[in-house]
């Protein structure tokens, strides 16, 4: 039977850019309207906008590197772990564990956190959590979080959220059950 349960959940796609103006208005052409908001760190220019209700979000980030790709982020609930299994499976750590503090003007940093209060009920902490960038065993860029208890809410990333339907499960087993895997 195809596992229901999921150890980790798509929560954020990171676009690297040299001009943030320009890809705001691009991504805002192509999910409609003009939603880009400011991100909570000011060291690093940086926008966001939710693209679905599921709490998956874009991001936009000054480029650090000519070479940096889109990057999806995956949230897992023990980071460690997660990255000595996929280490273990061929992948290469290129970020190691690096902190996400939560900065920027007092003023903001007072809305963010009486909005994520009145919406979640949860008061959160001073950080997002911690992240790490790997490479696949095929030289592709992905991102891991494990996000603060705090966050989770935000993004619908706790155990409950990272569930496939019964549906999905069953499609899935019929599929895997009738169709031949490609030897290659």
């Amino acid at each position: 039977m195809a596992n229901q349960q999921l150890n980790a959940k798509l929560v954020l796609c990171s676009v690297p850019t040299k001009n943030t103006a320009a890809a705001r208005k691009f991504y805002d052409t192509l999910f409609g309207g003009q939603d880009f908001a400011r991100n909570l760190n000011d060291k690093i220019e940086s926008y966001f906008r939710p693209i679905h209700q599921d709490g998956q979000t874009l991001s936009i980030a000054k480029r650090s590197d000519d070479r940096e790709p889109i990057t999806c982020f995956f949230a897992v609930d023990n980071l460690d772990e997660t990255v000595g299994q996929l280490v273990a499976a061929g992948g290469k750590v290129v970020v190691n564990s690096t902190a996400m503090p939560i900065s920027g003007p007092p003023q903001a940093i007072k809305v963010f956190k009486d909005a994520h209060m009145a919406q979640h009920g949860v008061q959160p902490s001073n950080t997002m959590g911690q992240f790490v960038t790997m490479l696949d065993p095929d030289g592709n860029y992905l991102g891991l979080m494990q996000l603060d208890d705090s966050m989770k809410p935000h993004f619908n990333a706790g155990p409950a959220q990272r569930t496939l339907s019964k549906a999905q499960v069953d499609e899935l087993d019929n599929w895997k059950q009738h169709v031949e895997p490609l030897i290659t």
